[in-house]
């Protein structure tokens, strides 16, 4: 082995080097692997986080301008909003990060082969951590910026505030991340056969003080912005002003840069960068203590005993889908113990999903429902597609990769006293059953609590099911059609060349249903508002809209039915003539 390919590990500062080194050559490998690969997955990526970096600017600084507006923005205004959304991003960095950490330090090859090395254990944790940290804290940064740069823009700040508000940056995420990381270490050393528990119950008391907190803040009585309003909000989300929490020093340390107060602000820097290194160093020193051990229990802590309780919800399955064949039952219900096993799947759907709903219960506590018909209209065919662009998010990162993910295993499939296409009808089934509960009790929630017509409800719910069908044929098609079975990463499966064109027709799929149908809608109820005001003549009176709806109807089943079957042709064609 030469020395130019790979250092010798010999002593702390060349272990320290090689780990540099390594972490070097795999951005630079990464970085021209991306250059070199598909042109199309680049610019969707640029593409995608330019507008979205662009909308969430302007909704922000609109955001700020309505305060100045209305509500006189002050200092404190601003910084209890900051703090809500920092302690906000220090929970899902905590979360985030604490998983990302266990999957690398105890589920990866290579920290299978960095623990045959000479390196220390706290090395080995120092080098995952890094990487952790830059995987959970992009998207802090690409929510962050747009709102630093937009209140910056509105009170006209100096540009030594956008450089503060980097350092912060790294300062904070320190925090969450080691403390996650501190987590991650105890429950594989001390729980090793218990991390499915301790996730669960770690998120069930996020959701209660999730569900207590929101509850709390949407209960202020009176008029919406006034100053009693605004009294008892701020009153409520005093809890995120506590001097011991992280957000409050990061909130008020960029609020005192905005001001050019450079010594209060200073002060809360190095206030939140000595606890973000001490938590560091706590974090580093038990994964010194705990990690060779954690890992070997880890690897140790497989129980081969009965769960009775998931067999007898398995049982439960088959009895009642006795009316699909039984291999199809048999593939669905892989799938689904697959999906139940792996918490990255269903702890993410949980978490996307359940935020949908709890700002669907909170509906009536912005007084949605009180609006314009015009509103409440224009609100639910928001709601329906926000659902439907996280349905395709959940699809192509997790749908997608399926049969790609059968990896060496794959010639079983074709070994099975079964037709190829019933393999492909059962990954269908699954997904549509599981994106049809979710996403019909979210629109129905929503339609309840704005209040919706009967009709329009229906509507929605038809939509629905539509989106539903076609996403995950799309999914199940392409995947067929497209698999990487080289990778066993399904994160990499669904950013490579396939997943991408998932995505991309899974968006121009959702944007043909929705708009179809919201357009017609949208004429016809402003209209019925200009009316109300005395504007002059509605844009499309009851018999227009009718007939328009109709043939927008017509048009997004039409859209459907073909988004549906077509990729799920072209899949069944395509696995049918691969060779195993």
């Amino acid at each position: 082995m030469s020395v130019a390919l790979s250092p010798v590990l010999s002593g702390r500062n060349q272990v320290i080097g090689a780990f540099r080194w390594l972490r070097g050559r795999l951005i630079a490998n990464t970085m021209r692997s991306v250059l070199l690969g598909s042109r199309l997955r680049i610019s969707m990526i640029i593409a995608c986080c330019t507008v979205f970096w662009t909308g969430l600017f302007f909704l922000f600084f609109g955001g700020f301008q309505f305060l100045a507006i209305y509500l006189s923005l002050t200092n404190i205004v601003v910084e209890y909003l900051f703090s809500m959304f920092f302690l906000s991003l220090l929970v899902m960095l905590f979360f985030s990060t604490g998983i990302i950490v266990y999957a690398g330090l105890f589920h990866s090859k290579e920290a299978a082969y960095l623990l045959t090395t000479p390196a220390s254990a706290d090395r080995i944790f120092a080098y995952k951590f890094a990487e952790a940290i830059a995987f959970s804290s992009w998207g802090f940064l690409l929510l962050g910026s747009p709102l630093m740069a937009a209140y910056g823009i509105s009170v006209g700040t100096s540009a030594w505030f956008y450089a503060m508000f980097l350092l912060y940056l790294l300062g904070f995420v320190l925090i969450p991340g080691s403390l996650g990381a501190i987590v991650a270490v105890l429950v594989a050393s001390l729980l090793p056969r218990r991390q499915k528990t301790v996730l669960t119950s770690l998120g069930l008391i996020l959701l209660g003080v999730t569900i207590y907190l929101g509850a709390r803040v949407w209960t202020s009585p009176g008029q919406l912005f006034t100053q009693d309003w605004l009294d008892s909000m701020l009153g409520r989300l005093s809890f995120s002003q506590n001097t011991l929490l992280p957000s409050r020093w990061m909130s008020a340390g960029l609020v005192a840069a905005a001001k050019g107060e450079w010594y209060e602000s200073t002060y809360q820097f190095l206030l939140l960068s000595a606890h973000g290194g001490i938590a560091y160093l706590v974090a580093a020193f038990t994964a010194g203590k705990l990690y060779r051990l954690g890992y070997s229990r880890v690897q140790a802590g497989r129980s081969s005993r009965r769960r009775i309780g998931w067999y007898a919800i398995d049982d439960a399955f088959h009895k009642v889908f006795f009316f699909l064949a039984k291999p199809i039952r048999i593939l669905i219900l892989k799938d689904l113990r697959t999906f139940r096993r792996d918490p990255a799947q269903w702890s993410q759907f949980l978490i996307f999903f359940g935020l949908l709903a709890f700002y669907f219960l909170n509906i009536r506590r912005l007084s949605y429902d009180v609006q314009s018909p015009y509103w409440r209209n224009l609100v639910s065919f928001l709601n329906l597609g926000v659902t439907a662009l996280i349905l395709s998010t959940f699809t192509s990162r997790f749908i997608f990769p399926l049969l790609s993910l059968e990896g060496r295993n794959f010639w079983v499939l074709g070994l099975l006293p079964i037709r190829r296409e019933q393999i492909l009808w059962g990954k269908f089934a699954f997904a549509s059953g599981i994106s049809l509960v979710a996403t019909e009790a979210l629109i129905l929630m929503s339609d309840i609590m704005l209040r919706m017509e009967l009709g329009m409800v229906a509507l929605h719910m038809c939509m629905v099911a539509v989106l539903c069908f076609g996403l995950s044929g799309i999914s199940v098609g392409l995947g067929a059609r497209l698999p990487n079975l080289k990778e066993e990463d399904p994160s990499k499966i669904a950013t490579g060349f396939g997943g991408t064109l998932n995505l991309l027709v899974s968006l121009v799929f959702i944007i043909s249903i929705v708009t179809s149908l919201a357009v017609p809608c949208h004429l016809y109820y402003g209209g019925q508002d200009n009316l109300n005001f005395g504007y002059g003549a509605g844009i499309l009176n009851e018999q227009q809209f009718k007939f328009w709806l109709t043939v927008a109807t017509v048009g997004s089943l039409m859209i459907g039915v073909i988004g549906t079957i077509l990729p799920l042709r072209i899949g069944i064609k395509a696995f049918q003539r691969m060779e195993f």
